[in-house]
């Protein structure tokens, strides 16, 4: 009988013992996704790693020596063949942080970038200046990241979230339920500004700025985002371009203009914005240096 009790331990044991560690797991996992020329392989491996596991990254990263139970091995498995597939990380993941706040993106919007959180906030400081109710157009506002995390700095604002995807906008509404904002946001399907009735204080935009011819050279990863979110036109420009064309039109006395552009972009269409209509124009660096920003305040208004 005491020798059955034991092989049962030792079998238990046994069982334990083919959980594979974290650490072990995580070095397997970098070096495999390294091999197959996935960027920031161990950072993938973490995070992934850690969702498999319902944990936050450095939690996980506290305690390498803990044990993989059977079922997060097989979600950290299906995680690492679909980043193989070259399937961004926060698509695995379903949700990006934004500036502290968690919005959730899937194939229906644009992945937003470390420039984009710049781009938020640059157009905070603007409305930090202005004091009162404030009225912001985010012009394909995709997930919505850049005027939800707004709307959660300025309890007086509120926000119009325009795209002329409706999948996009979809994914935007269940964003905003999510962090408690939809009242104080109104959606509009649109391919133009100038089919958003009202006007603003400002509006933030991240175009697409990715020229056409340049589209088949992306990394696997960014092809897998929405075309419609990525291309530009021929030079790149062509949604900025009418986006200054329409944009006074809908601001406010004193309103602005901001974007995010790729490089030399953005020295590009502040020329073409013409002094008569906008002052107070100029360009603001990204953290790399690159004069990514345009931003512009419209000399008419009401």
């Amino acid at each position: 009988m005491q020798d059955e009790k034991c092989k049962v331990q030792n079998a238990k044991r046994g069982l334990k013992m083919a959980q594979p560690q974290a650490a072990v797991l995580l070095n397997e996992a970098a070096v495999h996704l390294g091999k197959n020329g996935i960027e920031e392989a161990v950072l993938n491996a973490q995070w992934l790693l850690a969702d498999a596991l319902g944990v936050e990254r450095l939690d996980l990263l506290a305690d390498l020596s803990l044990t993989v139970p059977a079922t997060a091995l097989r979600r950290f498995k299906k995680g690492m063949i679909l980043k193989e597939r070259g399937l961004p990380l926060a698509y695995i993941l379903g949700w990006q942080n934004f500036r502290g706040l968690k919005i959730k993106v899937d194939s229906r919007v644009l992945v937003p970038r470390p420039e984009t959180e710049e781009l938020a906030g640059l157009a905070a400081d603007y409305l930090r200046g202005l004091g009162g109710p404030l009225t912001v157009m985010d012009y394909g506002a995709g997930s919505g990241a850049i005027g939800f995390w707004l709307a959660h700095e300025f309890s007086s604002l509120k926000l119009t979230a325009v795209d002329r995807s409706a999948g996009a906008l979809s994914n935007a509404r269940e964003n905003a339920a999510a962090l408690g904002l939809s009242a104080r946001v109104r959606f509009q399907r649109a391919a133009s500004v100038a089919a958003i009735a009202g006007r603003f204080n400002l509006i933030v935009s991240n175009p697409p700025y990715i020229p056409t011819g340049a589209i088949a050279g992306l990394s696997p990863e960014v092809l897998s985002e929405p075309r419609v979110a990525l291309d530009g036109g021929g030079d790149g420009l062509t949604v900025a371009k009418k986006l200054t064309a329409d944009a006074p039109a809908r601001l406010k006395k004193g309103g602005a203009l901001i974007m995010e552009l790729g490089e030399a972009q953005a020295k590009i269409l502040l020329a073409l914005m013409p002094d008569k209509i906008w002052k107070e124009k100029r360009l603001f660096k990204d953290f790399n240096g690159v004069k990514r920003f345009v931003f512009g305040i419209a000399r008419g208004g009401i």
